[in-house]
């Protein structure tokens, strides 16, 4: 019995010398860890956020006592952390947000030292909103809409160099930006003659319009619904290209250009024309029934075949049109042909009917002939 003492005295003298190791031991390391704790920066790098559209990019300095940094998504208090990044660089980007939601991120640097991890503390919150998608604007008008304005001022409205533009001729005068055609138009056209010679009415601007004075006429009625905004009267040749540089449409070369469609504006970009019109439609034979501003006026016109034939479809749909509905026009200016160049020296606006720019084809008209539009319009 008293051996067996001696050896319990002797058990617990040893357990309390292993406990008093562990103590020394953990003490020892503890005091290890917070030394190289403290030998870090206290402060994570300063987290940056750069956003576009539904992507963010997040950023840092590096700092060379750091071995590398942790990205965390986290609530708006820096709580409920997720470790989204262990990375080595200086940036982590992150794709495909959510619209309208707001998220926050935090940083934090760490080093390594042999098998050991040490951590600054967490970086300051970082609130991110992705913005909420834009409504895609409303379209303004159609297709056909835009071809029955056109032809509001056919066969009652002269040619008259510097019509549509304002009195510096330098942009859209008050009658392009006015709704509806102008009364003084026709009242003009009835005190002319079969000899109108348009070289002696110049800068008479509100007794008619010019080819650009037209489209841009065209133009503003089929985008606004009350007058006095901002005008699109410039030089024919700038036409569909501005047009397509708004987002309207897309602009094709004049040496690219492979069909005509409904409410295509046509632009010359070459000196000897200098002039801008609006496709009606192409007929099966490849000619082009337009509908534009060029002595006498405003009126609707063919052009040959692409071969050369003079006596295409679209003259012949072009007069038969005029003569039917315009007659006080046709006994005057009964010639409806335009040349070869119509075919030839002209670049290209085709409108977005995709529904997320101005206009629309609700009715199919880029997909008709002209005849077939035709008939529908009138």
């Amino acid at each position: 019995m008293r051996e067996s003492g001696k050896a319990g005295s002797w058990l617990r003298s040893r357990i309390k010398i292993f406990v008093l190791a562990v103590f020394v031991l953990t003490a020892f390391c503890s005091v290890s860890f917070f030394s190289e704790a403290a030998s870090l920066k206290t402060k994570a790098p300063e987290l940056k956020a750069k956003k576009k559209e539904t992507r963010v990019v997040l950023s840092w300095s590096k700092n060379k006592n750091l071995t590398g940094y942790q990205v965390f998504s986290c609530n708006k208090k820096g709580s409920s952390r997720k470790l989204l990044k262990t990375t080595r660089g200086s940036s982590y980007t992150i794709k495909n947000l959510k619209r309208g939601k707001t998220y926050y991120y935090r940083l934090r640097g760490y080093k390594k030292k042999g098998k050991k991890t040490y951590y600054t503390s967490y970086g300051k919150v970082v609130p991110v909103k992705i913005a909420k998608a834009k409504t895609a604007a409303k379209p303004k008008s159609t297709i056909k809409k835009f071809l029955q304005i056109a032809m509001q001022p056919v066969g009652s409205t002269m040619y008259i160099w510097g019509g549509g533009w304002n009195k510096a001729d330098t942009g859209a005068g008050k009658e392009a930006r006015t709704i509806g055609v102008s009364p003084r138009w026709k009242t003009f056209f009835k005190k002319q003659k079969k000899n109108y010679d348009y070289r002696k009415t110049r800068y008479q601007i509100s007794n008619g319009l010019d080819c650009s004075g037209y489209v841009g006429w065209c133009v503003y009625n089929a985008m606004n619904t009350s007058s006095g905004k901002e005008g699109y009267v410039m030089k024919a040749e700038q036409m569909a290209k501005n047009f397509a540089g708004r987002g309207w449409g897309t602009y094709v070369s004049r040496n690219r250009v492979k069909n005509y469609k409904a409410g295509d504006i046509m632009s010359s970009s070459c000196s000897d024309c200098g002039h801008v019109w609006i496709v009606v439609g192409e007929c099966r034979d490849g000619s082009v029934v337009l509908v534009h501003s060029s002595p006498p006026g405003v009126q609707l016109a063919g052009t040959p075949t692409p071969s050369g034939k003079k006596n295409s479809q679209a003259v012949k749909l072009a007069t038969r049109y005029m003569k039917k509905y315009y007659p006080q026009w046709y006994k005057k200016y009964p010639n409806c042909s335009k040349g070869i160049s119509y075919l030839k020296h002209y670049a290209q606006m085709r409108w977005d009917v995709s529904g997320t720019s101005v206009l629309t084809d609700p009715d199919g008209y880029r997909n008709m002939t002209a005849d077939q539009i035709l008939k529908n319009l009138f």
